[in-house]
């Protein structure tokens, strides 16, 4: 009964079918009528279904049967666009076959999806045109049927398409000439085939051409495809590409896997070419300098190209996608950019030999994300890119070579020491200076293991209420500004692996940042009353001014009312010491009062037995406990760590580990006198049972 119902799938005229066909039978019976029902349609079936076919005008008939043959489950958009190409009227032909349910559009993919019964019945249309021989049909999709006519020469002029698919390789013996017959050959596609040869003509009446795996370096001399729209070939043999220069109407190229391809082609005459595709072409030297100006190309991809040295000068208004800065290992340097560009949304560069950018960046008006990562020649960054308009999201990792960040001419460093915070802490405010320019929008900057010495750029950024996650982990400066305050909507800020912050240095009254973290938290939360911190830096113990320390796996604490100023957060520290007795895990769990999602997760990615141990410093704002009843008079605030490895719980008692908890306040004595002390803050440690660990 299931195959029965999933066959008719919804069409209650073929369950009517169905019922009498089945009636009185068996269930060995059922099961052989519903296999050759899939094979092919019961004429009661088919003669139901080609009603609705017969009533379409011919526009919708000659679309409906190129769904049905080889546009089943595509883009609508695409499919459009191709029928358009053959000079159908796809928008309200497509619109009717969907209204007779003939065609159902699923908007969410964008699909064009046909029953697969109303499928088979548009097939069997076709195939009645030439019972006997395919090739008299004017679509062929059969790969029987396709193979006989290629190999056989018996293709004819009615022949309007052919798509094979062979589902795996296959080496195949084409008839050079089979082609030649086809005059009226309007879509072909090709697929997990071998040819043994190319062909020698091809008909000039194609709008799509989609031959992975083409098998000669060049197209037939005599091939000239005005009204051309697709066109694909890769992982083909091409090498040249005489006779498609002059396709006015194409819109998308694509050689993308062509490993003797050496250079592209002049495609000044494709004033409609929206999508080129290159990529992954190993031996790809040159982009002609055509490419870079096409006024309608929205997709430009040079992926994977370890052998380009270069793009040309870009003047494309419309580009929306830029994909050069992955595998592209001999890129000297970025295009430079002609004219605005402001649909492209983002840029991503990994391992290219760029030393700079060009100030021409500027032009890049849309830019909402710039990905930089392991370019490690990269000397410099434009301060031109500061003026970005719409940049959101910076992220720059392991560029060892940077120099240094771009900043305002204006911008001082007068706060970037301890006298800064000193300064800070005596006028009990910000300054929030709005300078002119520096990155006005930015929302994520990310500077991480970039060997930075100073980080005095961040007087320089406008983003002052926009920015929200700084993360500027491996880096070698000693402190961070006291400017950081400026940044009042900052919500993250990452410090890992910034071991100059444990270095004690004059400026800093003989301290390190992390020695004077208790006197600048409380001005940090004054200003940046939602930012988080973490810090990780290789230490075999806690700082001295965690009063609360404890090798257990748990720390709980009651608040009793502090004697002059309220809870502005929490500071959390882990100290983990590895030696080879050390179980094996794959993070910390930190819970506060149960939670998870405020304790958050710490990874052991770099903890080797040779380290000291690792130490990890959190920093929660008051913001993460409030709502929940944690910070109140008499409320129990409780700490614990939870080691998890391959999916289980695993013992803490058996790692070598310190937990600290540390309270901060709103500093609003004058004497300067801690409330995180013995009398302020009663606490008690707890043993956890033992979680049966399998």
């Amino acid at each position: 009964m299931d195959r029965v119902v999933q066959y008719a799938n919804g069409l209650p005229l073929v369950l009517v079918v169905l019922g009498s066909l089945l009636y009185r039978r068996s269930k060995a019976e059922w099961e052989s009528t519903i296999c050759k029902l899939q094979r092919s349609l019961h004429k009661e079936i088919y003669e139901i279904l080609k009603i609705s076919f017969d009533a379409l005008e011919d526009n919708e008939k000659a679309i409906f049967l190129d769904i049905a043959c080889f546009f089943n489950g595509e883009d609508k958009d695409y499919v459009a666009t191709i029928l358009e190409a053959s000079d159908f009227d796809p928008i309200i032909g497509i619109q009717v076959l969907i209204e007779r349910s003939l065609v159902v559009h699923v908007g969410y993919k964008n699909e064009l999806q046909m029953h697969d019964l109303i499928q088979l019945m548009g097939r069997n249309i076709v195939h009645q045109e030439s019972p006997n021989e395919p090739g008299e049909r004017s679509r062929l999709w059969s790969h029987e049927d396709i193979l006989h006519v290629l190999m056989e020469d018996t293709g004819t002029n009615t022949i309007q398409g052919i798509k094979l698919d062979l589902f795996g390789q296959k080496d195949i013996l084409l008839n050079p000439g089979a082609f030649t017959k086809m005059k009226r050959l309007r879509l072909l596609t090709i697929r997990h085939a071998h040819f043994s040869e190319g062909p020698k003509s091809l008909s000039n009446e194609l709008r799509l051409l989609d031959w992975a795996g083409y098998p000669s370096p060049s197209l037939p001399s005599n091939f000239h495809p005005h009204k051309l729209v697709t066109l694909n070939m890769n992982k083909s043999k091409i090498m040249q590409f005489e006779g498609i220069k002059v396709c006015e109407n194409l819109r998308k190229l694509k050689f993308s896997y062509c490993e003797y391809l050496t250079c592209t082609p002049d495609v000044s005459a494709m004033a409609n070419l929206e999508r080129l595709d290159f990529s992954r072409c190993d031996n790809l030297v040159e982009v002609h300098q055509s490419v870079g100006f096409l006024n309608k190309l929205r997709h430009l991809d040079v992926w994977y190209c370890s052998k380009l040295r270069r793009l040309p000068n870009l003047k494309l208004p419309l580009l929306e996608s830029l994909r050069l800065g992955v595998g592209c290992s001999s890129m000297e340097k970025f295009p430079n950019v002609v004219g605005e560009i402001p649909r492209l949304k983002q840029i991503y560069f990994h391992s290219t030999p760029f030393q700079e950018l060009p100030s021409s960046v500027k032009y890049l008006i849309g830019l909402e994300r710039i990905d930089i990562c392991d370019c490690k020649k990269l000397r410099d960054l434009p301060r031109s890119i500061s003026k970005l308009p719409c940049l959101q999201y910076l992220s720059l990792r392991d560029c060892t070579n940077l120099g240094r960040f771009p900043i305002s001419s204006s911008s001082s460093s007068s706060s970037s020491t301890s006298s800064g915070w000193l300064a800070l802490l005596q006028s009990n405010k910000t300054e929030a200076t709005v300078l002119s320019n520096g990155f006005p929008a930015l929302i994520g900057l990310e500077i991480t293991y970039c060997e930075l010495a100073k980080v005095d750029f961040l007087e320089s950024l406008h983003c002052i209420f926009t920015l929200k996650y700084l993360d500027l982990s491996g880096n070698n400066f000693v402190s961070i500004p006291a400017c950081i305050t400026r940044f009042t909507n900052l919500k993250t800020l990452r410090l890992e692996d910034c071991e100059g912050l444990r270095q004690k240095n004059a400026s800093s009254g003989g301290k390190s940042f992390i020695d004077n973290l208790p006197m600048m938290l409380p001005m940090l939360h004054r200003f940046c009353r939602k930012m988080q911190i973490l810090i990780k830096v290789g230490a075999g113990e806690l700082p001295e001014w965690f009063q609360h320390q404890t090798r257990e796996n748990e720390m709980c604490f009651r608040m009793p009312p502090p004697k002059k100023a309220k809870l502005a957060g929490l500071v959390i520290g882990i100290v983990l010491k590895m030696d080879a007795l050390s179980p094996c895990f794959d993070h910390i769990n930190v819970y506060i009062n149960g939670r998870n999602d405020i304790g958050g997760r710490y990874r052991p990615y770099d903890i080797t037995l040779e380290l000291d141990g690792v130490m990890w410093l959190s920093f929660f704002p008051r913001g993460y406990l409030e709502g929940q009843g944690e910070t109140n008079l008499g409320d129990c605030i409780r700490v614990s760590l939870e080691f998890e490895g391959e999916g289980k719980i695993l013992d803490g008692d058996r790692f070598n580990k310190k937990l600290g908890v540390y309270f901060v306040f709103d500093n609003t004595n004058d004497d300067g006198d801690d409330d995180d002390d013995s009398r302020v803050i009663v606490t008690y440690h707890r043993r956890k049972k033992k979680k049966r660990v399998d």
